[in-house]
Protein backbone atom coordinates (compact mmCIF):
# COMPACT_ATOMS: atom_id res chain seq x y z
CA UNK A 1 0.00 0.00 0.00
CA UNK A 2 3.17 2.61 0.73
CA UNK A 3 4.21 1.61 -2.50
CA UNK A 4 1.40 2.40 -4.67
CA UNK A 5 0.36 6.07 -2.35
CA UNK A 6 3.62 7.19 -2.85
CA UNK A 7 4.40 5.98 -6.55
CA UNK A 8 1.03 5.56 -8.27
CA UNK A 9 1.29 8.91 -10.39
CA UNK A 10 5.01 6.93 -11.90
CA UNK A 11 3.48 4.50 -14.14
CA UNK A 12 7.15 3.42 -16.12
CA UNK A 13 8.13 2.88 -13.06
CA UNK A 14 9.10 -1.19 -12.28
CA UNK A 15 6.79 -3.06 -10.09
CA UNK A 16 9.53 -4.57 -8.96
CA UNK A 17 12.20 -2.15 -8.25
CA UNK A 18 9.57 -0.07 -5.98
CA UNK A 19 9.40 -3.31 -3.69
CA UNK A 20 13.02 -3.50 -3.54
CA UNK A 21 13.26 0.16 -2.85
CA UNK A 22 11.33 -0.36 0.54
CA UNK A 23 12.48 -3.49 1.27
CA UNK A 24 14.21 -2.98 5.21
CA UNK A 25 17.53 -4.28 3.95
CA UNK A 26 17.23 -1.54 1.80
CA UNK A 27 15.77 1.14 4.44
CA UNK A 28 18.09 1.56 7.46
CA UNK A 29 15.16 3.26 9.59
CA UNK A 30 13.57 0.31 9.86
CA UNK A 31 14.25 -1.87 13.17
CA UNK A 32 12.97 -5.20 13.86
CA UNK A 33 11.43 -5.08 17.68
CA UNK A 34 14.16 -5.44 20.68
CA UNK A 35 14.05 -8.57 22.14
CA UNK A 36 12.63 -8.88 25.87
CA UNK A 37 15.17 -11.62 28.00
CA UNK A 38 14.70 -12.28 31.83
CA UNK A 39 17.00 -12.37 34.41
CA UNK A 40 17.42 -12.96 38.30
CA UNK A 41 19.07 -9.75 40.36
CA UNK A 42 20.75 -10.30 43.51
CA UNK A 43 17.78 -11.10 45.59
CA UNK A 44 16.73 -14.10 42.96
CA UNK A 45 13.30 -11.20 41.45
CA UNK A 46 12.64 -11.65 37.89
CA UNK A 47 13.48 -8.51 36.34
CA UNK A 48 13.44 -7.81 32.70
CA UNK A 49 16.00 -5.63 30.17
CA UNK A 50 16.10 -5.12 26.45
CA UNK A 51 18.72 -6.64 24.60
CA UNK A 52 19.55 -3.20 23.24
CA UNK A 53 18.99 0.64 25.13
CA UNK A 54 18.81 2.21 21.84
CA UNK A 55 16.34 4.52 22.24
CA UNK A 56 12.93 4.66 19.79
CA UNK A 57 13.43 8.85 19.35
CA UNK A 58 13.99 7.57 15.79
CA UNK A 59 10.26 6.15 15.30
CA UNK A 60 8.08 7.90 17.77
CA UNK A 61 10.07 10.79 18.63
CA UNK A 62 8.97 12.98 22.16
CA UNK A 63 7.72 16.61 22.16
CA UNK A 64 11.14 17.79 23.47
CA UNK A 65 13.61 16.22 21.12
CA UNK A 66 15.12 17.61 18.33
CA UNK A 67 13.34 16.06 15.73
CA UNK A 68 9.77 16.84 17.05
CA UNK A 69 9.15 18.60 14.11
CA UNK A 70 9.57 15.92 11.57
CA UNK A 71 6.78 12.97 11.99
CA UNK A 72 8.73 9.25 11.29
CA UNK A 73 8.33 8.24 7.64
CA UNK A 74 6.79 4.74 8.82
CA UNK A 75 4.38 6.55 10.59
CA UNK A 76 3.37 8.83 7.57
CA UNK A 77 3.11 5.66 5.64
CA UNK A 78 0.50 4.33 7.44
CA UNK A 79 -1.61 6.95 8.21
CA UNK A 80 -3.03 10.18 5.86
CA UNK A 81 -3.88 13.45 6.78
CA UNK A 82 -7.60 14.43 8.39
CA UNK A 83 -9.81 16.92 9.14
CA UNK A 84 -9.24 18.90 12.57
CA UNK A 85 -12.31 20.88 11.29
CA UNK A 86 -14.44 19.21 14.46
CA UNK A 87 -14.01 18.75 18.18
CA UNK A 88 -10.12 19.91 17.98
CA UNK A 89 -9.06 16.57 16.81
CA UNK A 90 -5.81 15.46 15.73
CA UNK A 91 -4.59 16.07 12.18
CA UNK A 92 -4.13 12.83 11.09
CA UNK A 93 -5.79 8.88 11.13
CA UNK A 94 -4.89 5.59 10.08
CA UNK A 95 -5.23 4.72 6.18
CA UNK A 96 -8.56 2.57 6.39
CA UNK A 97 -10.42 4.68 9.35
CA UNK A 98 -12.91 7.57 8.62
CA UNK A 99 -13.73 10.71 10.67
CA UNK A 100 -15.73 9.09 13.94
CA UNK A 101 -16.69 12.43 15.56
CA UNK A 102 -19.06 12.58 12.48
CA UNK A 103 -21.33 10.11 13.20
CA UNK A 104 -21.15 11.22 17.22
CA UNK A 105 -22.17 14.65 16.00
CA UNK A 106 -25.14 13.88 13.97
CA UNK A 107 -26.01 11.22 16.52
CA UNK A 108 -26.32 14.24 19.71
CA UNK A 109 -27.32 16.51 17.44
CA UNK A 110 -30.16 14.23 16.46
CA UNK A 111 -31.44 12.93 20.19
CA UNK A 112 -30.73 16.66 21.58
CA UNK A 113 -32.89 18.38 18.95
CA UNK A 114 -35.78 16.16 19.63
CA UNK A 115 -35.60 16.53 23.12
CA UNK A 116 -35.52 20.26 22.24
CA UNK A 117 -39.07 19.68 20.34
CA UNK A 118 -40.63 18.73 23.65
CA UNK A 119 -39.22 21.03 25.55
CA UNK A 120 -40.03 23.71 23.48
CA UNK A 121 -43.70 23.03 22.14
CA UNK A 122 -44.70 20.21 24.19
CA UNK A 123 -43.40 20.91 27.84
CA UNK A 124 -46.25 19.36 29.76
CA UNK A 125 -46.39 16.14 27.94
CA UNK A 126 -43.88 12.97 27.94
CA UNK A 127 -40.96 12.42 25.96
CA UNK A 128 -40.51 8.84 26.53
CA UNK A 129 -40.94 8.38 22.85
CA UNK A 130 -37.36 9.51 23.00
CA UNK A 131 -36.09 6.59 24.57
CA UNK A 132 -35.09 4.56 21.21
CA UNK A 133 -32.83 7.67 19.93
CA UNK A 134 -31.55 8.30 23.47
CA UNK A 135 -30.56 4.44 24.16
CA UNK A 136 -29.30 2.90 20.45
CA UNK A 137 -28.53 6.64 18.64
CA UNK A 138 -27.53 9.70 20.97
CA UNK A 139 -26.23 6.66 23.78
CA UNK A 140 -24.44 3.89 22.08
CA UNK A 141 -23.69 4.63 18.50
CA UNK A 142 -22.05 8.17 19.97
CA UNK A 143 -20.51 5.83 23.07
CA UNK A 144 -18.62 3.71 20.36
CA UNK A 145 -17.72 6.94 18.45
CA UNK A 146 -16.22 8.36 21.13
CA UNK A 147 -13.79 5.78 21.93
CA UNK A 148 -12.55 5.10 17.93
CA UNK A 149 -11.67 8.91 18.55
CA UNK A 150 -9.84 7.95 20.89
CA UNK A 151 -8.35 5.42 19.31
CA UNK A 152 -6.91 7.36 16.86
CA UNK A 153 -5.37 10.00 19.03
CA UNK A 154 -8.29 12.06 19.61
CA UNK A 155 -8.07 12.83 23.33
CA UNK A 156 -10.47 15.79 23.90
CA UNK A 157 -12.80 14.89 21.04
CA UNK A 158 -13.12 11.17 22.12
CA UNK A 159 -13.70 12.46 25.83
CA UNK A 160 -16.49 14.49 24.83
CA UNK A 161 -18.12 11.94 22.72
CA UNK A 162 -18.14 9.23 25.17
CA UNK A 163 -19.45 11.51 28.35
CA UNK A 164 -22.22 12.27 26.14
CA UNK A 165 -22.57 8.92 24.84
CA UNK A 166 -22.89 7.73 28.56
CA UNK A 167 -25.15 10.66 29.04
CA UNK A 168 -27.40 10.11 27.05
CA UNK A 169 -27.79 6.30 27.26
CA UNK A 170 -28.26 7.11 31.38
CA UNK A 171 -30.98 9.32 30.30
CA UNK A 172 -32.68 6.46 27.82
CA UNK A 173 -32.62 3.96 31.01
CA UNK A 174 -34.37 6.32 33.19
CA UNK A 175 -37.20 6.10 30.54
CA UNK A 176 -37.65 2.67 31.02
CA UNK A 177 -40.47 1.31 32.54
CA UNK A 178 -38.40 -1.36 35.03
CA UNK A 179 -36.46 1.66 36.43
CA UNK A 180 -39.63 3.30 37.65
CA UNK A 181 -39.67 1.50 40.99
CA UNK A 182 -35.87 2.47 41.36
CA UNK A 183 -37.76 5.88 41.10
CA UNK A 184 -39.99 5.21 44.34
CA UNK A 185 -37.09 5.46 46.49
CA UNK A 186 -37.70 9.23 46.68
CA UNK A 187 -40.43 10.16 49.10
CA UNK A 188 -42.08 13.33 47.71
CA UNK A 189 -42.10 14.35 44.10
CA UNK A 190 -40.51 17.52 45.16
CA UNK A 191 -37.45 14.95 46.31
CA UNK A 192 -37.68 13.34 42.78
CA UNK A 193 -37.03 16.94 41.19
CA UNK A 194 -34.61 17.98 43.34
CA UNK A 195 -32.48 14.76 42.40
CA UNK A 196 -33.24 16.04 38.75
CA UNK A 197 -32.30 19.13 39.51
CA UNK A 198 -28.66 18.38 41.26
CA UNK A 199 -27.87 15.50 38.55
CA UNK A 200 -28.24 18.47 35.56
CA UNK A 201 -26.29 20.97 37.98
CA UNK A 202 -23.42 18.57 37.63
CA UNK A 203 -23.56 17.86 34.24
CA UNK A 204 -23.84 21.29 33.45
CA UNK A 205 -20.79 22.49 34.90
CA UNK A 206 -18.61 19.25 33.44
CA UNK A 207 -19.83 21.18 30.12
CA UNK A 208 -18.34 24.48 31.17
CA UNK A 209 -15.27 22.95 32.08
CA UNK A 210 -15.34 21.60 28.23
CA UNK A 211 -16.45 25.24 27.18
CA UNK A 212 -12.51 26.60 29.26
CA UNK A 213 -10.64 24.04 27.41
CA UNK A 214 -12.08 24.46 24.27
CA UNK A 215 -10.28 27.88 23.76
CA UNK A 216 -6.48 26.46 24.72
CA UNK A 217 -6.72 23.31 23.31
CA UNK A 218 -5.04 22.50 19.90
CA UNK A 219 -6.74 23.02 16.83
CA UNK A 220 -9.91 24.82 18.93
CA UNK A 221 -12.86 26.20 17.01
CA UNK A 222 -16.07 28.43 17.88
CA UNK A 223 -18.21 26.07 16.32
CA UNK A 224 -17.10 23.52 18.61
CA UNK A 225 -17.36 26.23 21.84
CA UNK A 226 -20.43 27.43 20.32
CA UNK A 227 -21.98 23.54 20.64
CA UNK A 228 -20.67 23.38 24.49
CA UNK A 229 -21.89 26.68 25.44
CA UNK A 230 -25.42 26.27 24.24
CA UNK A 231 -25.55 22.04 25.91
CA UNK A 232 -24.13 24.23 29.28
CA UNK A 233 -26.78 26.25 29.02
CA UNK A 234 -29.54 23.96 28.03
CA UNK A 235 -28.68 21.73 31.28
CA UNK A 236 -28.50 24.47 33.48
CA UNK A 237 -32.05 25.74 32.28
CA UNK A 238 -33.37 22.09 32.93
CA UNK A 239 -31.47 21.90 36.73
CA UNK A 240 -33.66 25.53 37.23
CA UNK A 241 -36.69 24.73 35.63
CA UNK A 242 -36.38 21.14 38.27
CA UNK A 243 -36.24 23.47 41.52
CA UNK A 244 -38.40 26.50 40.32
CA UNK A 245 -41.27 24.44 38.32
CA UNK A 246 -41.77 27.40 35.82
CA UNK A 247 -42.70 26.61 32.30
CA UNK A 248 -41.09 29.21 30.68
CA UNK A 249 -37.79 27.81 31.85
CA UNK A 250 -38.12 24.54 30.08
CA UNK A 251 -39.02 26.88 26.95
CA UNK A 252 -36.14 28.40 26.65
CA UNK A 253 -34.51 25.51 27.63
CA UNK A 254 -35.37 23.92 23.97
CA UNK A 255 -34.46 26.80 22.34
CA UNK A 256 -30.85 26.17 23.58
CA UNK A 257 -31.32 22.88 22.58
CA UNK A 258 -31.29 23.41 18.78
CA UNK A 259 -28.92 25.96 18.43
CA UNK A 260 -26.70 23.10 20.53
CA UNK A 261 -27.82 20.50 18.03
CA UNK A 262 -27.57 23.48 14.86
CA UNK A 263 -24.00 23.61 16.01
CA UNK A 264 -23.37 19.69 15.87
CA UNK A 265 -25.19 19.62 12.65
CA UNK A 266 -22.90 21.73 10.89
CA UNK A 267 -19.54 20.76 12.54
CA UNK A 268 -20.55 17.07 11.14
CA UNK A 269 -20.68 18.46 7.34
CA UNK A 270 -18.01 20.35 8.03
CA UNK A 271 -16.09 17.32 8.88
CA UNK A 272 -17.43 15.56 5.38
CA UNK A 273 -16.82 18.51 3.48
CA UNK A 274 -13.27 18.80 4.61
CA UNK A 275 -12.30 15.52 3.29
CA UNK A 276 -13.79 16.27 -0.28
CA UNK A 277 -11.69 19.46 -0.30
CA UNK A 278 -14.37 21.63 0.33
CA UNK A 279 -13.63 23.82 3.33
CA UNK A 280 -16.06 25.35 5.81
CA UNK A 281 -15.68 28.18 8.12
CA UNK A 282 -15.17 26.42 11.70
CA UNK A 283 -13.23 29.76 13.18
CA UNK A 284 -9.76 28.43 14.41
CA UNK A 285 -8.48 30.25 17.31
CA UNK A 286 -5.73 32.38 16.29
CA UNK A 287 -4.07 32.64 19.82
CA UNK A 288 -3.60 29.13 20.59
CA UNK A 289 0.07 28.31 19.63
CA UNK A 290 0.80 25.83 16.57
CA UNK A 291 2.68 23.18 17.72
Amino acid sequence: MESWFYHRNEPNQDIESIGDSHSPSSNPNIHSPEPIRPSEDAQGKLTVHPVSSTPLSHLFPSRHSSQSTQLPSEYLNMTRRASPAVLAQGDRRPLSMGNPAVLGLWAFATVTILLGVYNLFLPHKSNHILYPTAMLFGGLAQYVAGFLDLFYGGTFSGTILVSYGAFWAGTGMMMLPTVEPVLDAYQTAWDLRQANAIYDFMWSFYTLMLLFVSFKVKNGTFILSWCLWWVFVTLFLSAIYFITDVTAVLRVSGVTAFLAAIGAYYSGCAAVFEEQRSKWWVGKYKWVKKR
